[in-house]
């Protein structure tokens, strides 16, 4: 069941934007692991409305050097039309999954099958979905946020990359824990349990500590990354067995209840150290702008089972990514959080002036930033104004200290 099409501030996209998004100059990753987000920053600031002079701006800067004061790498074979795909299929596609290997070749695969965009997600999608995880949910947001932008490369691109970096967690029961009616139930149970079992200190942190280096080997330079393979590997039951609201209600109000949830959470796990409105969690975010780019895959697959079973993935895999990140809200976290936000009154004027948040997110360097605001601008106006959004939209979060310039990010 395909949700109605959230409004934007921008109903087409800017030339200059679509000529970005087909860029072919710059690899999948950079620095052995980290993601190249100038593309969906690109989406995000063409949505917002920005003018094409800041859109071409922020191109040049980020591909010039990243906030993390590293360098995006170019691809190896800058010729794509030398890749040959004579001795590349499906049996090659599935091999390579979760190596971290032939990204080029395999765009270049999906090219040479002259299809659109949405058919190739349709065939190529639904069997990637329970690998959403791998980069940190990075595959499933390239993917997404090309589908957005319409924009046939970068779908390609997102689409090999979810193969590229493939990551499975363990398999989900749909077994009913309780009687639970929300998401926000269901996580205040979750975190009552964390505390009870001391889950940190009996699960992830063992975990963490359980395989060697012949796991997931291309994974250990990334560190985190392989923390999280390891901790889906052996997932708790407290992950795997769903709650029966993921299962049982109809889809338009799962997606309602998993953007409240991702919202809730993330703004439970601010920095109280740090101004309000620069506190958000950068893992954390993650959640809110990958659950979007899922709904737009999901919207061209068309598939309603397929739509539930890759939510009842994501519920699992964001468990696992707040359990291995250390970030999981106490009960106290989200119930202040919820008794703030989830009530008949937590909604803004018809008149709430979103657009100095919008200049603000359109003038960031910081890329999650930006994303942040258009995706939740769009959410408020789809979901009746809720102030979970434009809240969150004003919880920036700061570049994470990964490059060789040290942040104010801890």
């Amino acid at each position: 069941m395909k949700l109605p099409t959230p409004p934007t501030h921008s109903t087409t996209s800017s030339a200059v934007a679509q000529s970005l998004l087909s860029n072919n100059i710059y690899d999948i990753e950079f620095n052995g692991y980290l993601s190249n987000h100038a593309k969906h920053a690109i989406v995000a600031l063409d949505k917002l409305g920005a003018p094409d002079q800041r859109i071409q701006d922020y191109w040049d800067q980020y591909t010039t050097l990243t906030p993390y004061n590293l360098q995006l790498h170019k691809v190896d074979i800058a010729d794509w039309g030398s890749i040959t795909t004579d001795n590349i299929n499906d049996d090659n596609w599935k091999e390579w999954r979760g190596q971290k290997k032939h990204w080029q070749e395999m765009v270049q695969y999906l090219n040479s099958k002259d299809k659109p965009y949405d058919v190739l997600v349709k065939e190529y999608a639904p069997d990637l979905l329970t690998g959403i995880a791998g980069a940190l949910t990075h595959g499933i947001i390239h993917l997404g946020w090309g589908i957005d932008a319409q924009n046939s490369w970068m779908t390609m691109e997102g689409l090999a990359y979810l193969n590229f970096c493939y990551v499975p967690m363990a398999p989900l029961t749909q077994n009913s824990i309780q009687d639970e009616s929300n998401a926000v139930e269901s996580a205040l149970r979750i975190s009552k349990q964390w505390i009870d079992d001391d889950l940190q200190n009996t699960w992830i942190e063992p975990t963490k500590k359980k395989y060697d280096e012949t796991f997931h080997p291309e994974l250990v330079p990334a560190g985190f990354q392989w923390h999280l393979a390891k901790v889906l590997k052996d997932a708790h039951p407290v992950v795997t067995n769903l709650p029966s609201w993921l299962r049982n209600m109809p889809l338009p109000e799962v997606w309602k209840e998993m953007y409240r949830f991702v919202v809730v959470t993330y703004l439970s796990t601010r920095n109280p150290d740090i101004a309000k409105r620069d506190s958000g969690n950068f893992v954390v975010l993650h959640m809110i702008t990958s659950l979007w780019a899922l709904e737009n895959v999901c919207n061209v697959i068309d598939d309603d089972e397929t739509t539930r079973q890759a939510l009842e993935q994501f519920w699992a895999v964001g468990v696992c990514l707040l359990g291995t990140a250390g970030k999981y809200p106490t009960p106290k976290q989200l119930r202040a959080t919820s008794d703030e936000l989830l009530h008949d009154q937590a909604f803004d004027d018809e008149d709430f002036d979103w657009s100095p948040i919008v200049q603000r997110g359109c003038a960031e360097t910081e890329e999650h930033n930006i994303k942040l605001v258009y995706v939740c601008q769009a959410l408020w106006n789809r979901y009746n104004r809720w102030k979970g959004f434009s809240e969150a939209a004003s919880s920036f979060t700061l570049t994470p200290n990964i490059g060789p310039q040290q942040t104010a990010f801890e």
